[in-house]
């Protein structure tokens, strides 16, 4: 290995020194400091794990967990499937590039416009609760029930599915045509097809579709947040609100420990997820 000389090392080392700095501001130095609230009690001193016992003992916690782990369950499914079926029919449509412009209209709409045409549809006085009452039938109050979970399913799928969409599209365009030709020479019907060579060809792309869903399924929380407030229906109390409550109250340990636990579960999900893409792509290779 060559050795590198040192002005060229000084050269690199000032080239990377913007991101360097920046990185270590607002990454690295934030990071250290959730780690040190996190482990410590409001005077400073170490108290072990005793913050995340007392996350995880708190019932707001404990709701926000299986109100976010529920979402995830529910809409990243959906948004990948309803995705592939679409980017599937689009393929042999002409237009399938104007319409995938189309399909990602909403994910480029800013928040609040977003809301606002959700809360014009399903508030007290909103367009749906006007045409019940306008045929003699009992309104709903769509924020205020268990709908409230429904409808932030189809705000996420609204702003989402676009996104998701165009990968797919990407995924299958790179699959050989060839490949399909062999597998209806040899007499495989439309299933086997799929299964044999789309679903082989296309599992990179299927989970990425998958990380970024994960990911994306956090970021619901500034629609959630503009439609329901900060104190919203008990189904849709998501981590975000536990974690903007503690931030509210000043309670940096609870609020530290809250994103060290968010973090790490993130980091195992990720792993899982590139560990998962490697056994299943060996055993199809």
């Amino acid at each position: 290995m060559k050795k590198i000389k040192t002005g060229k090392l000084l050269s690199i080392l000032l080239l990377l020194a913007p991101s360097l700095i920046g990185i270590s501001v607002f990454l690295f130095i934030p990071g250290g400091m959730t780690l040190r609230y996190a482990f410590t009690d409001i005077m400073g001193s170490f108290i072990w794990f005793a913050n995340f016992a007392d996350i995880f003992s708190s019932s707001a916690f404990i709701l926000a967990v299986r109100n976010s782990l529920r979402f995830i369950v529910v809409s990243v499914p959906l948004n990948m499937i309803i995705a592939f079926l679409l980017a599937y029919l689009m393929q042999s449509l002409r237009h399938k590039k104007v319409l995938s412009i189309a399909f990602m209209l909403p994910l480029i709409v800013p928040s609040s416009s977003v809301v606002f045409f959700w809360n014009a549809l399903f508030a007290d006085n909103g367009a749906i609760n006007s045409f019940l009452f306008q045929n003699n039938i009992n309104t709903v109050p769509w924020f205020q029930s268990n709908w409230a979970f429904v409808i932030i399913v189809l705000v996420f799928l609204f702003r989402n599915i676009g996104f998701n969409l165009v990968l797919f599209m990407s995924g299958l365009q790179f699959i050989p045509s060839n490949y399909y030709d062999v597998a209806k020479v040899e007499g495989a019907g439309a299933f086997s097809t799929f299964r044999h060579v789309t679903f082989i060809y296309l599992l990179p792309t299927i989970f990425l579709v998958f990380m970024m869903s994960v990911i994306n399924s956090f970021r619901i929380f500034r629609e959630i947040y503009l439609l329901y407030g900060q104190w919203p229906h008990p189904s849709v109390y998501m981590l975000q609100h536990f974690m903007n409550s503690q931030f509210v109250f000043a309670n940096l340990q609870r609020l530290s420990a809250t994103a060290t636990v968010l973090s790490g579960a993130v980091f195992v999900l990720v792993i899982g997820v590139f560990t998962a893409q490697k056994r299943v792509s060996d055993t199809f290779s």
